[in-house]
């Protein structure tokens, strides 16, 4: 990769992880049309799209990304299918989840998507094991304990949501599932109480 789109790369991916996603998207564009096979500045390119809420381009940079790669790249295939999991096409989704993780099968990331689109398919006990082996493979993806926290809601293990969710809090208290984890760590707790009031 030339100098100069290097240091765009950087620099693009840079704000990126701080969150500054808009102004990542020139970065990214000048690879691009600087070094038109660049399937990483299409796939942060996507990711930042996808972020941004702006789902039809970043299914398309996804799609260059996968593309240019032959699909050997999981992070793409793991990001287009997120795209896919938002759209409510749950089955496509995990069939390029499913694709990725030949690529990844060491994935936390993977197996945290995997565990998504297992739970929005109805398929708790699968959606548990995917969101513990995401754990195991990367204790720090924070997310799967927020899944973790709705899986023991759906088997009515209030004590289990607390620790899933106190876990989550510590690990990253200012997540973007932060007001989704405090809910369903009030609707334990009420549901503990409740629990406790009829046994008294």
């Amino acid at each position: 990769m030339p100098r100069k789109a290097a240091h765009a790369f950087e620099k693009g991916t840079d704000l990126l992880l701080k969150g500054d996603l808009q102004a990542s998207l020139p970065y990214f564009r000048t690879v691009i049309e600087q070094v038109p096979y660049s399937y990483r500045a299409y796939h942060n390119l996507g990711l930042a799209l996808s972020r941004l809420g702006q789902l039809d381009p970043a299914a398309q940079d996804f799609q260059k990304s996968i593309d240019l790669t032959n699909g050997a790249f999981a992070p793409s295939l793991f990001g287009f299918a997120m795209i896919l999991y938002q759209r409510a096409d749950y089955r496509e989704a995990e069939t390029l989840v499913r694709r990725g993780l030949l690529v990844a099968p060491g994935s936390g990331v993977g197996n945290y998507c995997l565990g998504l689109v297992q739970f929005s398919r109805g398929r708790i006990s699968d959606a548990e094991r995917s969101a513990l082996e995401a754990l195991r493979l990367d204790p720090h993806q924070a997310d799967a304990l927020v899944l973790l926290g709705r899986i023991h809601e759906r088997q009515h293990n209030p004590s289990g949501v607390v620790t899933d969710v106190q876990t989550y809090l510590k690990l990253d208290p200012h997540g973007p599932l932060h007001a989704d984890a405090l809910d369903l760590l009030h609707r334990a707790q009420q549901d503990i109480s409740r629990l406790s009031a009829s046994l008294n």
